[in-house]
């Protein structure tokens, strides 16, 4: 019987932004989410918020300059912890698509934008270039820059969103799906009917709100559909591949910019958690090739096209498609512009419209400015409401509180005095490592480990992560399924050769409740079952 001010269609990234946004003004706020969260694009991203410095070339100065507040806002306050500086070389070769002088440019003002904070800007000479990193292909190299961006983890970004929204009265549930709206005499929507996807055979049950945000992503036009059959689409969906070489194959130092042998396409070579992250691709979405939208999958060719890339720059280096540790595929939800030929040439900016149904959508955009994202769209929700008479409108206040907040004075103790407490079960580095990934809540997941000596073991040999996790993300982080668990509360099916310890892994699975995984089951969650 209860309605909502606001009910949020989609717990990715952006639709925890917005929920958290609203539920931060103090409007009653519900969202949904068809799978877990961040479970689509959401957690399948290039791992960084960044400016965007292939955007100047495109003059999105607007863009650039927006993301690059929003990269430091959340480097300094929203989420230190899940957010660290890794310095990018551009190496610049006769097929480079601008030479040294170009480059030399572009990155002071890239560093410009960013109000000179982006943690230094270097020109290297082809000498000093190769010192630095000797393991890039020297013949033709005229030199490189050298800037900074920020390598983050996607989906605990996303969660810590859908829980500070839940910390301000939000009603979140995963696992629940929009199967149709219910509408008034006019045709505008007052409730939406969802079913529980993990209770299938109860019956849909009716949320009613005053206004509703459709923030699904690639599943946009699909939601639009429900509200009225038709609708003309407006997404140009693109797939965006990535894969993990084991240990740091590639740069010493750097994260590295480079252009693909194919097309000259930029995409990112990523020093991550001891490996290497490389990608992205940027391809039109064929359902026959790429897979369905929840089953998004790299294939072949895709592989080849980033390995075949890889070696252009780093000749000598000793990887190639059997190294490959894991691969991962995403949608971006582009607005369609029905103009450009070259999906990496669609705009990135975001765009809200609103149905006659009464239903907002919202598409488009970057990662890095979801915040801006969510409150642009509250403010227009907020005015809606006003002029239905529903709502009092409030500013923003997202960005003067971090995602995480300790709620004890135990949670604000610093790394030395909470040594003094853990050391006698918890290596420092076992520490470090919760710390970096649940911020102020780190010692909620280090008790268990310390009451519990079987949870100190680590899940996989090769990594920190404890069994002591596992538990955490069953009973306190909403994590429905082991899935849940290995690919986004951690990244474990990203980052670590699972098949390879396959028997401590099962172990972890049946701690949280599924006893009969598979190697199969793994292999397809590893993204190693290529297309």
């Amino acid at each position: 019987d209860e309605t909502f001010d606001l009910l949020v269609i989609g717990g990715g990234i952006t639709g925890a932004g917005i929920a958290r946004d609203a539920a931060m003004r103090g409007m009653k706020v519900a969202m949904i989410e068809a799978k877990d969260y961040c479970s689509g694009t959401s957690s399948k991203s290039s791992k960084l918020l960044h400016g965007g410095i292939r955007y100047l070339e495109q003059f999105q100065i607007g863009l650039v300059f927006e993301a690059s507040k929003e990269r430091r806002l959340h480097s300094d306050l929203l989420s230190p912890h899940l957010a660290t500086p890794v310095p990018f070389m551009i190496p610049v070769y006769p097929w480079s698509p601008h030479g040294m002088m170009a480059m030399t440019a572009g990155v002071f003002l890239y560093d410009t934008l960013a109000m000179f904070r982006n943690h230094g800007t270097r020109v290297l000479s082809r000498e000093k270039a190769l010192h630095e990193e000797g393991r890039i292909e020297p013949k033709g190299l005229k030199g490189g820059v050298v800037y900074h961006d920020v390598v983050m983890d996607d989906a605990r970004i996303g969660y810590e969103n859908v829980r500070s929204a839940a910390h301000h009265g939000a009603v979140v549930i995963n696992y629940a799906y929009v199967r149709g709206f219910d509408k008034d005499g006019t045709g505008k929507i007052r409730g939406a009917w969802v079913k529980d996807a993990t209770a299938p055979a109860k019956a849909d049950f009716l949320v009613k709100a005053k206004a509703f945000v459709n923030a699904s992503g690639p599943w946009c036009d699909y939601i639009r559909r429900l509200a009225d059959p038709d609708v003309e689409p407006m997404l140009r969906p693109t797939k965006g591949v990535h894969l993990v070489l084991p240990d740091l194959s590639l740069g010493k130092k750097h994260a590295f910019v480079l252009t693909a042998k194919q097309d000259n396409r930029v995409f990112f070579s990523i020093p991550w958690f001891g490996r290497t992250l490389v990608g992205t691709t940027d391809t039109d979405y064929d359902p026959q090739t790429d897979g369905p939208l929840d089953d998004i999958r790299a294939t072949q060719n895709d592989v080849d096209y980033l390995m075949e890339s890889v070696k252009r720059t780093f000749p000598t280096a000793d990887v190639g498609p059997s190294h490959v540790q894991s691969t991962f595929a995403g949608l971006r939800p582009l607005v369609s512009e029905g103009k450009a030929n070259d999906p990496s040439a669609v705009s990135r900016e975001h765009r809200i419209w609103q149905e006659g149904s009464g239903l907002f959508s919202i598409a488009g955009g970057k990662y890095t400015t979801y915040r801006t994202m969510a409150f642009e769209l509250v403010d227009k929700v907020q005015k809606y409401l006003g002029r239905e008479g529903k709502f009092s409108p409030r500013p923003s206040v997202t960005h003067a509180e971090p995602l995480v907040l300790p709620s004890s004075a135990k949670e604000r103790q610093n790394f030395s005095s909470a040594m003094d407490e853990y050391n006698h079960a918890l290596d420092p580095a076992t520490v470090k490592h919760l710390q970096l990934r649940y911020g102020a809540r780190w010692q909620r997941v280090a008790d268990l480990a310390v009451n519990d000596s079987s949870l100190r073991q680590r899940v996989v040999a090769s990594e920190p992560d404890l069994m002591a996790e596992v538990i955490y993300a069953r009973e306190s982080e909403m994590a429905v399924t082991f899935e849940d668990f290995l690919r986004r509360r951690t990244m474990l099916a990203l980052k670590a050769p699972l098949l390879n310890d396959f028997d401590r892994v099962a172990k972890a699975a049946a701690l949280f409740g599924e006893p009969s995984l598979s190697r199969e089951q793994l292999a397809h969650w590893q993204g190693l079952d290529l297309k």
